[in-house]
């Protein structure tokens, strides 16, 4: 009998980033009810509501009988639809977060020269186009830094064939050849460079 494999889905991937965002929804959300309710009282200060529950007649201003009735009553959906906002920020960030740590990680690995690293994001991730962006930079810059690597070695071979040529047995134009050939090779190599706009050291 086989065994099912199941990864257990990391929703907290940068906790301080995601912390951070969690509380800015539900501050929201908490700070727009309560800009609601004063609204609403203003509103409604001049008023008066008459309250019957258990078998006593309540009357009292229209803002401090719809808040006490609010929390009284309803506590426990105020305490489930803070729940509530908590779970769905936690889901909305972590469509954020997750794919902010894999472009992190990405540009860790290209600043130590690792430029195989492909970045696999899911569908409904944010920011695949910046992903699609920098995959395409990595195969940019692997291409131009194998074509460059090929000049070094024919360079390098170049060389070689200079070094052993024999002065008595070659004649100038053998020497010409082999100098124009390095020439076109490194100027293969320079126009590579000049594609890139370089930091002023």
């Amino acid at each position: 009998m086989t065994r099912s494999s199941y990864k257990r889905r990391n929703y907290f991937i940068k906790k301080n980033f995601q912390g951070k965002l969690i509380l800015g929804y539900f501050l929201f959300v908490v700070i727009g009810c309560l800009i609601f309710t004063v609204i609403l009282a203003l509103l409604s200060a001049d008023s008066l509501t008459v309250v019957y529950q258990d078998n006593d007649l309540q009357i009292g201003q229209t803002p401090f009988m719809l808040v006490k009735q609010l929390l009284t009553a309803n506590w426990i959906f105020l305490i489930a639809g803070s729940a509530f906002v908590v779970v769905a920020a936690m889901m909305i960030t972590h469509r954020i977060a997750g794919p902010l740590f894999r472009l992190e990680r990405a540009v860790d690995n290209m600043s130590r020269g690792q430029l195989n690293d492909i970045i696999y994001l899911r569908e409904k991730d944010e920011g695949k186009e910046l992903a699609e962006k920098l995959n395409q930079f990595n195969n940019r810059l692997s291409q131009d830094l194998r074509y460059m690597a090929r000049q070094s070695r024919n360079i390098e071979d170049l060389l070689v064939q200079y070094s052993s040529l024999n002065p008595e047995n070659s004649s100038f134009e053998d020497y010409d050849s082999l100098f124009n050939s390095i020439g076109r090779q490194n100027r293969a190599v320079l126009k590579i460079i000049e594609k890139y706009q370089l930091i002023d050291e």
